[in-house]
């Protein structure tokens, strides 16, 4: 008998204990809510009142099940509305945001560019990854944009002239090169939006005085009365002068901003150039206005409420920023003190409880044990005890047993009909020595691995035709998880 033939027999369409990440878990997805952590209402809170949390996990305790599962209860819920909806960003590509800040600062040292992660980084990567999506949208670019928000240039062209500026705004600092500039005009055009710096008609008036004033000029040599063509043109000189002069000054300010947002915004990879372009499509007052033109909180909070006002045109409400695998990147590989670099700016209380932002951070264990050893005002300044912190995510062995039976429903051809874990073994076996056993893998990864190799170890030896997994087998599997759990 194969393991097809086992699992058939037990009503089983596929194996629910083969996968060991949850991304690529087809059952996880299938089980829906039945394999929820019993925590998950706290981290997941009221989609209508947006609530950070933080919870910490050892590896294989669920963490990336858990965004997988608040992104579908997200989607359940949007389908759900007409209005205040949420719109999911995963925030966990941090491999791009510390690249390209090495090359924006052009450290040869990535481990370097890590450590000077600020908060405004974050929220640059984050804005970053929504911007030129919705801009992909208001364009009818087709090829790309993933996300996806309803009629919402239906519904942005029909927004105040407020709301659509502070769209053109998001875009000319947030979007994505080489044709950033350009598509700042066709944003512009498409939101029916008037106004520029101002810098183009200055130089043409500059340079359409300046010929007058020379024509008059060469005119009075020839032609009489002199006195009233020489001070004509002197008048036109005078204005072509004013005109020169205000073209410069706009091109200063504009410069100004640009390189401004060019050394601040270190996420986007810009040229101030490219930045430059940009501002002088819209009224050079409206543009030095709260744009992100340094490394400071301030500006990326007043960018975030101009995303949010422009969302809230489309029926979002508010943006849940699902923050995971903080150990992966190549720079970080698992080390704790890496790890810290690129988490601690994010745990910012003015930051997670910001209005309209529901910010989940699911950590690494080590980072929790880090954080309890930090000095008083760092915990002021996160106040933990206001973001739904989940110190320890942890399972109990009636917990994951729980879990088993929901992965068995989800892998059965009959769910309705689904066996229970216990009657994959012997009646010796039973439900308390496997609870037993669960509690001691501690989480989802280390159970379904037990379970796995429970099943590989009965194909490997049992009789054929043999139905259930004996307690020999049990047991022999239950020491080698033992003694691999306390090598780990």
């Amino acid at each position: 008998m194969n393991l097809s033939e086992f699992l058939g027999r037990h009503g089983l369409a596929s194996n629910p204990f083969a996968a060991e990440e949850a991304a690529q878990d087809p059952v996880l997805t299938q089980s829906g809510d039945s394999c929820r952590h019993p925590d998950f209402g706290k981290i997941f809170g009221e989609p209508t009142h947006p609530s950070p949390a933080v919870v910490f996990g050892e590896r294989g305790a669920g963490k990336t099940a858990l965004r997988l599962q608040m992104e579908a209860a997200y989607r359940a819920y949007n389908n759900q509305q007409s209005e205040n909806r949420v719109l999911v960003i995963g925030h966990d590509n941090f491999d791009a945001m510390i690249g390209r800040i090495a090359r924006h600062e052009r450290m040869k040292n990535q481990s370097a560019a890590l450590e000077s992660i600020t908060l405004s980084d974050h929220v640059d990567i984050v804005l970053h990854s929504i911007v030129p999506q919705l801009v992909d949208q208001l364009l009818g670019v087709s090829d790309r944009a993933p996300l996806q928000i309803s009629n919402f240039r239906k519904a942005l062209r029909k927004a105040p002239a407020l709301v659509r500026r502070e769209m053109l705004l998001l875009q000319m600092a947030y979007d994505h090169t080489p044709i950033a500039a350009k598509r700042s005009w066709q944003l512009k055009s498409a939101l029916g939006l008037g106004g520029s710096s101002g810098s183009k008609a200055a130089a043409n008036w500059a340079m359409v005085l300046a010929v007058f004033a020379l024509v008059l000029a060469g005119m009075s040599l020839v032609q009489e009365p002199k006195r009233a063509l020489l001070a004509f043109a002197a008048v036109l000189a005078a204005g072509s002068f004013a005109m020169g002069w205000s073209w410069l000054r706009c091109q200063t300010r504009v410069g100004i901003i640009a390189r401004g947002m060019h050394r601040g915004i270190r996420c986007v990879n810009r040229s101030a150039a490219s930045f430059r372009e940009s501002l002088h499509h819209i009224e050079i007052n409206i543009g030095s206005a709260s744009m992100p033109t340094d490394r400071g909180d301030d500006s990326r909070f007043a960018m975030f409420d101009r995303l949010l006002a422009v969302l809230r045109a489309a029926d979002y409400g508010s943006i849940a920023i699902l923050v995971d695998r903080v150990d992966e990147p190549t720079t970080v590989a698992g080390d704790v003190d890496h790890m810290r670099s690129l988490v601690w700016p994010l745990l910012s209380s003015r930051f997670l409880q910001h209005r309209g932002l529901a910010v989940k951070l699911l950590l690494p264990a080590e980072l929790g044990d880090l954080f309890s050893r930090e000095d008083g005002a760092f915990f002021r300044a996160a106040r933990l005890d206001k973001q739904n912190a989940v110190e320890r995510l942890q399972w109990s062995g009636s917990m994951l047993s729980k879990m088993c039976d929901a992965r068995i429903r989800a892998a059965s051809s009959r769910p309705n009909s689904a066996v229970p874990i216990e009657s994959m073994f012997d009646a010796n076996v039973g439900r308390a020595k496997i609870e037993e056993a669960l509690a001691g893998c501690g989480n989802p990864r280390e159970a379904c691995r037990m379970v796995y190799a429970m099943l590989q170890e009965h194909m490997a030896h049992a009789e054929a035709g043999a139905k259930t997994i004996s307690n020999a087998t049990f047991e022999l599997v239950r020491q080698r998880s033992q003694v691999r759990g306390i090598k780990r």
